[in-house]
């Protein structure tokens, strides 16, 4: 305290005697300066993008994504609640009030008053970008109140109005991203770590948020399938201007892949579920009258037992021996199982039924590598966001060449993360015991995909045999398991449950307490075939969510808790129809989901 006082003391002299003087001025501290260039900020605005991977714990198993042990696994995906008292769930909240945040909004005010329309622009691309994934996730939110100085407490906005912000950012960023920019930027290529200062291609980028959050709010108005379609068409025109986080990968954790080796996050505890595997190798299940399962399904939209989908060789793990002869791998070559929520894990994504490390998976595979780029946004999802908008509105022959154009972009997107697997061998009996890399090379994957591309599935289909379904799975398959935007689309479909007149899931129609009601899969209206909540009353799905929940599957997340049920709870408690701080609140209809009547 002694010290503290003589500094004051100090410094309060200084101010009085030497305030004009030059040679000292505390606010302009080289070693610490008070303000920087606004493309110095840019850089961590986009690491913050890290707060996805760590949400996907959560989110992945409520997608269907995930399976193991984990406690997300069981809480988020077999009880489709929370952890209590825990921010499980909520970084991106942290990520965008925190770690973007005012950081984001004086380096866009900067910017403005600078003229340096190009920073400005990607500014409220990323500002557009993560206020979609927050409205997305969590439905009500601060908006108008989030960074007013002197709060001390923050007022709730709805989805609707955020979306709507969300729009106006996303159009900002275009125009300010078509102006003339009379900045040269000396470091924007380093700092830009998505696109390297290509104002272009972040042009592009806005307009995908924008198609993203069109097709979002789509069961809101028809309309907005016409808007998802124009700016799609002003967005991506191939996998090369796919959005991707680059990472360093130095050797410490800050710098590398959260699904990576290093890291550890997926480990043996999230890996990948039984039904993405079913959905990848033609195997979704049938079910008779009584549940149980009874061969395979009919609806196998995504590939069948006599082809080969080369993207699960990448997507999912498996434990079988990679062939020396790269042209002999064909559909027998490897099997994939997945793990449902709340069991052990039968193989991790590095192909293991221990933890990787080092010396069994090197730096990783695929996209579970230390230095694979961290995806945001790509082409494919942007077409067959497209497909779906011009499915709806009638427009079946143009949706069915918007799908094989994603279908072709995703096979891109899984090829350009292959990295050539490396034999590792036991020292005692010189048997192949895991592998360092992908077990497939690029060229075999591209042969093989030119080969699934050809069949019925993709540019073999018949326009009669074409479904919004093959649409939605296919997209299903190019999320995963990195994005939040198939949790949207299960919500917008309502999970594919039996629907009151109203359009929406109902008490006592669509779920009781101990069990959800699922259309048919012969159901022309349903959407994700073979996909079946925990509590469904089919076998392997016998599992009862949170008994908070009143039978409800969940439909937002809630908000994270340190930020808000510490120290916001009065505004938390204002929501309405169920208030913030309910046991159930996390079962509340967000916005975009129901239907205008």
């Amino acid at each position: 305290m002694r010290k503290i006082l003589i500094s004051f003391i100090v410094l309060l002299a200084i101010g009085v005697t030497s305030s004009c003087s030059k040679w000292l001025d505390v606010n302009k501290n080289v070693d610490s300066p008070d303000w920087v260039e606004p493309v110095l900020r840019l850089a961590p605005m986009l690491e913050a993008y890290e707060g996805i991977a760590y949400d996907m714990r959560a989110l992945g198993p409520m997608e269907g994504y995930f399976g193991g042990s984990s406690s997300y696994a069981t809480n988020f995906g077999d009880d489709h609640a929370y952890i209590a008292a825990s921010d499980g769930g909520g970084e991106a909240w942290r990520m965008v009030y925190w770690l973007q945040g005012m950081n984001l909004q004086e380096m866009i005010a900067d910017a403005e008053k600078l003229n340096q329309t190009t920073i400005a622009g990607i500014g409220y691309a990323i500002k557009a970008y993560s206020w979609h994934i927050l409205g997305s996730l969590h439905g009500n939110l601060p908006v108008d109140d989030a960074f007013v100085p002197g709060l001390l407490s923050h007022d709730y906005d709805d989805q609707e109005y955020c979306f709507k912000k969300v729009r106006e950012w996303g159009r900002k960023a275009v125009a300010a991203l078509e102006a003339t920019d009379p900045t040269t930027y000396k470091t924007l290529a380093t700092y830009d770590v998505v696109y390297g200062g290509d104002a272009a291609k972040w042009k592009k980028f806005a307009y995908a948020v924008l198609a993203r959050n069109y097709i979002t709010m789509s069961m809101k108005g028809a309309n907005y399938l016409d808007s998802a379609i124009a700016c799609a068409n002003n967005s991506f025109t191939s996998a090369s201007d796919d959005a991707k986080v680059k990472l360093e990968a130095t050797g410490v954790s800050a710098t590398s892949n959260f699904f990576g080796v290093l890291r550890g996050n997926l480990a043996n505890v999230l890996v990948q579920s039984d039904y993405i595997v079913q959905v990848l190798t033609g195997t979704i299940p049938n079910y008779n009258s009584a549940g149980a399962i009874e061969g395979l399904s009919q609806y196998q939209n995504v590939v069948d037992t006599n082809m080969l989908d080369p993207r699960a060789i990448c997507l999912l793990g498996t434990r079988d021996t990679m062939p020396a002869d790269q042209s002999t791998i064909n559909r027998k070559t490897y099997s994939f199982v997945g793990t449902r929520p709340g069991y052990s894990s039968n193989c991790n994504f590095w192909g293991l039924t221990s933890t990787p490390n080092e010396t069994t998976s090197g730096l990783g595979r695929w996209l579970y590598r230390d230095d694979a780029p961290w995806p945001l946004l790509t082409y494919a999802e942007v077409m067959l966001i497209k497909a779906e908008a011009q499915f709806r509105k009638g427009l079946k022959a143009d949706a069915l060449e918007s799908f094989k154009a994603g279908v072709a972009g995703h096979m891109d997107f899984v090829k350009s993360y292959i990295t050539p697997g490396v034999v590792v061998k036991s020292a005692t009996t010189g048997k192949q015991t895991s592998v360092q890399g992908d077990k497939i090379t690029a060229a075999r994957f591209t042969a093989l995909a030119n080969e699934y591309l050809a069949s019925r599935f993709v540019n073999g289909m018949s326009l009669n045999d074409f479904t919004l379904s093959h649409i939605m799975m296919q997209k299903y398959v190019a999320l995963f398991p990195y994005s939040y935007e198939i949790w949207n689309d299960l919500r917008r479909y309502h999970y594919d449950l039996k629907l009151g007149s109203s359009g929406i899931p109902e008490s006592g129609l669509s779920w009781n307490e101990t069990t959800v009601y699922h259309k048919s899969d012969s159901d022309v209206d349903r959407v994700f075939k073979g996909y079946y909540l925990p509590p469904a009353d089919v076998q392997n799905r016998r599992a009862k969510f949170a008994t908070a929940n009143l039978g409800s599957p969940c439909y937002r997340i809630r908000p994270r808790y340190n930020s808000e049920y510490m120290w916001n709870l009065p505004s938390l408690k204002k929501i309405t129809p169920i208030p913030g701080d309910a046991d159930n609140y996390h079962t509340s209809m967000v916005w975009f989901c129901i239907p205008n009547n």
